[in-house]
């Protein structure tokens, strides 16, 4: 099960890697980079996906070591592939183990 710390750490990590993605786009921007379209798409892609996942661990309960869903829109599964994308798009390696 995840705890409100692992949550709050992953919350963090695509935090960070957003930003570090921002700021490599916003380079190739400064340096004349022309064709970046695809760039802006992942990138507004990107943060709708980690509003999904702020979203989403803000509606839950903690009860000690135990998280607990309410009234959440997705699934764990579905999280679980957002979580996917975000590593996609970020070229990163987080996640959580939600079940």
């Amino acid at each position: 099960m995840v705890t409100a710390t692992q949550i709050s750490n992953y919350l963090a990590s695509i935090y960070e890697a957003q930003s570090i993605y921002t700021d490599r786009l916003v380079l190739k921007e400064r340096l004349g980079h022309t064709d970046l379209t695809e760039d802006r798409i992942l990138m507004t892609l990107l943060g709708a996906y980690v509003e999904i996942m702020t979203e989403y661990f803000s509606q839950s309960i903690y009860q000690s070591t135990y998280f607990v869903t309410t009234n959440n829109f997705f699934e764990p599964e579905e999280v679980e592939d957002i979580m996917l994308r975000i590593n996609l798009i970020a070229d990163t390696n987080y996640s959580l183990e939600l079940e």
